[in-house]
């Protein structure tokens, strides 16, 4: 193995001081891979996107210990799943949401694992409190190097985690659809979940094989507005949404 799997009572942590006690009824999300946090200009458009957002799901997170860790930048507590502790530093890397309210509860996902490195693909949900009721999000990142079989096994997976909750429900990250099986999949799992897909305006996306991967879901909010800004600082670019909890 070429990455460390840590033990299951060192998967979910919990960094950082939320400003407020609920989300307002009316808010911002950003969804955005962030290339484990490597490429030239990460640090600064990261932190432009935390000073924006009430709420942001990322994947490809790197939680790096001391002071630049960017899970401590004020105003955001995260809710994290590690996946794999890096080959030399034994660096945690997984996914993070991000909130400026505490998060009531949380659980994850991680039975599917990428073929080779054997390395566990995250599904996080956390629950909020808002101004007008509870927030289920689930946080993604599909599993990618296995076929379309092994896929749908991960979104099922995943969608034990939305199951019986009875408030609003956000549903988003990267979920590797670079194949029309892959998409069909997808949405088709969202229909059945009763999940209504944002539309992006303008959709600029980043596209594998000619497909997005990045998608944001919803269930009993109000998608006011959703957009793409285009960055070099990852290989994926951030989605943007207004949102409003009916």
């Amino acid at each position: 193995m070429f990455y460390k799997i840590p033990s299951p009572n060192r998967v979910l942590f919990y960094k950082g001081t939320p400003r407020r006690r609920k989300l307002p009824a009316r808010f911002t999300v950003c969804v955005w891979n962030l290339h484990k946090c490597k490429d030239p200009g990460f640090a600064p458009a990261f932190a432009a996107c935390c000073a924006r957002t009430d709420l942001f799901l990322t994947q490809e997170a790197v939680f790096r210990p001391g002071t630049d860790n960017p899970l401590l930048l004020p105003g955001l507590e995260w809710a994290g799943a590690v996946s794999f502790l890096s080959l030399r530093r034994h660096t945690p890397i997984g996914i993070a949401t991000g909130c400026r309210a505490p998060a009531l509860q949380s659980g994850y996902r991680a039975q599917v694992l990428e073929p080779f490195f054997k390395m566990p693909k995250m599904a996080l949900a956390t629950v909020y409190d808002t101004e007008n009721g509870p927030l289920l999000v689930l946080n993604i990142h599909a599993i990618n190097f296995k076929g379309l079989s092994a896929f749908k096994l991960y979104l099922a997976k995943a969608a034990e985690l939305l199951a019986g909750f009875p408030g609003a429900v956000l549903v988003a990250g990267d979920f590797n659809t670079w194949s029309g099986g892959r998409l069909t999949a997808l949405r088709q799992a969202a229909r059945a979940l009763n999940l209504q897909e944002a539309v992006f305006e303008p959709d600029t996306r980043k596209r594998f094989w000619g497909r997005p991967v990045d998608f944001l879901f919803t269930r009993g909010l109000q998608i006011n507005r959703a957009w793409v800004e285009p960055t070099a600082a990852s290989d994926h670019h951030p989605l943007w949404a207004c949102l409003s909890i009916e």
